[in-house]
């Protein structure tokens, strides 16, 4: 597995070696907004405005202005529960079908059972490993209500393909914002930002999120207030007043707290994106230093922006990626996995759900290969120089 070239970029990271590296260093982006975020705790304390309130609503209406949507906000409890209220507000119930790709987090497919539908698993593009629109057709039955558009690591799907499907076929797009917040489409068809593309969007603010909470939080997004309406209510026990329940909701609210940390760091969201963007701009040059044999590198949608919620390479068919992990660990390099099983072939689906007939090879390939490197807001070139060492002492190059 070593490489014993003399053109290591190892010297390069020499004076960084003892520098620790993170996968995610929310400890270092925390410290550096640390007052304003002990300015925004002891506000909400002061006024014991804990559940939704105007810190939610000043977050809702910031968000939409900020990365300009142009619709409704509605805050809820995570992101999770954002995909489950989506659904509910679309009708989505048994006996329908909503495709989902099937290399994802397991929220994707979870909220579909979840409201009572079935899931069925679609294949991804093995350049972008978003949803592919052409599986995404084949997975297409009578029963489909909805597809599940995933926007992965930052950047968004094919929108110009799968929009314009959607709607021909009458079928309800629901964008999955958790990791491309603040990304956009901008193609010859389609055009606006990630999350207002199709019926409904929504996004997490699990804390390592591009933009984290210090707990949970969610929201849900649409141009539709009727839709909007829908959510805020079934988010509050299906209540529009205090006592009066129009239908049967459940508990999701945003929380004050989070709203007013999640406004601090609003604050700062141009920076904190350019800062992720600089960090992937410094990986690509500094592994086009490196003339790896078959690592394939992040591909760019060509109508999308980009985020980097990840940057994800994939191995060399045949590598031990376990063997290799710990290799990096051992080297003081974190990496991780994002998604090492497809969702069809976990346990939890095997009744469940179906998988589109001619299966979904590329998922699985990908999931095997797949290896996300640090990617944070504190990340400098020195640890980025000492992760591409480590990669080129480890894996063979030309």
């Amino acid at each position: 597995m070593s490489n014993a070239s003399s053109h290591s970029p190892s010297e390069h990271a020499a004076g960084a070696q003892h520098e620790p590296i993170h996968m995610v260093d929310l400890g270092g982006l925390h410290a550096r907004l640390r007052p304003e975020l002990d300015q925004a705790i002891d506000q909400v304390l002061a006024e014991s405005s804990f559940i939704r309130g105007k810190h939610v609503e000043a977050f809702e209406h910031r968000l939409n202005d900020s990365l300009d949507l142009g619709g409704h906000v509605v805050g809820c409890g995570n992101g999770t529960d954002a995909l489950a209220l989506a659904l509910r507000a679309l009708g989505v119930g048994p006996e329908d079908e909503v495709i989902v790709p099937d290399f994802s987090f397991i929220s994707t497919a979870e909220v579909v059972a979840e409201v009572g539908a079935t899931p069925v698993f679609a294949d991804i593009d093995p350049a972008t490993f978003q949803l592919d629109p052409a599986s995404a057709d084949r997975a297409r039955s009578p029963r489909t209500k909805a597809v599940m558009v995933v926007h992965l690591f930052g950047q968004c799907a094919d929108m110009d393909a799968l929009v314009p499907w959607a709607e021909e076929h009458g079928i309800h797009l629901v964008e999955d914002n958790a990791q491309s917040l603040g990304a956009a489409w901008s193609g010859p068809r389609i055009q606006g930002p990630a999350g207002m593309l199709g019926a409904m969007g929504t996004t997490s603010f699990f804390p390592s999120k591009n933009l984290g909470a210090l707990g949970d939080g969610g929201a849900v997004m649409t141009r539709d207030a009727d839709r909007a309406a829908r959510v805020r209510r079934l988010s509050n026990h299906g209540a529009e007043r205090k006592y009066h329940h129009l239908e049967v909701g459940f508990n999701s609210r945003l929380d004050g707290l989070q709203a007013a940390l999640l406004n601090v760091k609003l604050t700062h969201w141009e920076d904190l994106i350019a800062r992720r963007r600089a960090a992937a701009a410094r990986y690509d040059a500094l592994l086009d230093d490196v003339a790896f044999t078959d690592v394939i590198r992040p591909a760019r949608a060509t109508h999308s922006t980009h985020t980097f919620h990840q940057y994800c390479i994939l191995l060399p068919v045949g590598t031990d990626r376990t063997a290799f992990q710990q290799a990096m660990k051992d080297a003081g390099i974190p990496t991780a996995v994002y998604y090492p099983t497809p969702l069809s072939s976990q346990p939890a689906f095997a009744e469940s759900a179906r998988t589109v007939q001619q299966g979904t090879p590329v998922a699985h390939d990908v999931a095997r290969r797949i290896l996300a490197l640090p990617m944070h807001t504190e990340l400098t070139e020195a640890m980025q120089m000492r992760v591409v060492a480590e990669l080129f002492r480890l894996l063979p190059s030309t």
